[in-house]
């Protein structure tokens, strides 16, 4: 990672209470849905994204796509303080559950949507069957029944030995035709 991108993240990433945890997982979807960020514009949707809203941010950094940062708990005051302090483009939020939010993220202008699960807590299954999305990123942090999908089509799949967690098990998802 690049020292800007490091010294741009770190404020959000120090939080945690395992960084280099957090840190990974977020990377681990990055590296996994590269291939799929060449279509511009795109959107990546971080379902679940926690209070710091660091999967999205890591990709405001590292991509041109159009960022939306969705939790309940997201705390508004510092990752908009984030935003001004590194002049960060293509990062918005939603301070909600994604199934509160969902309408408003299917009324967004229609481009490629891209969703990453990360650190979300949530049936992956019964999110993507009420979003508009064209490929997803799921990790198994810690609930496999709910965060890997059994209903979708995987084009990836495997345990990521990069991602510093016991929940290494990713998926790469598309809708079904």
């Amino acid at each position: 990672m690049r020292r800007g991108s490091f010294e741009a993240l770190w404020p959000l990433f120090a939080k945690a209470t395992r960084p280099a945890k957090e840190m990974t997982e977020s990377y681990s979807a990055l590296e996994h849905l590269r291939p799929f960020l060449s279509a511009v514009p795109c959107r990546v949707i971080h379902v679940g994204d926690g209070a710091h809203a660091r999967t999205g941010a890591l990709f405001a950094l590292k991509t041109d796509a159009d960022n939306v940062s969705v939790d309940p708990v997201l705390n508004e005051p510092l990752v908009d303080a984030w935003r001004e302090k590194f002049g960060i483009r293509r990062f918005a939020w939603q301070r909600a559950s994604i199934f509160d939010a969902i309408e408003r993220l299917n009324a967004l202008p229609a481009m490629p949507v891209l969703v990453t699960f990360v650190h979300a807590h949530v049936h992956v299954d019964a999110v993507l069957a009420r979003l508009r999305w064209s490929v997803a990123f799921t990790l198994s942090c810690c609930q496999p029944g709910k965060q890997l999908s059994q209903q979708h089509d995987v084009l990836a799949t495997g345990e990521d030995p990069h991602v510093m967690s016991s929940g290494r098990r990713f998926q790469v998802l598309a809708p079904h035709a």
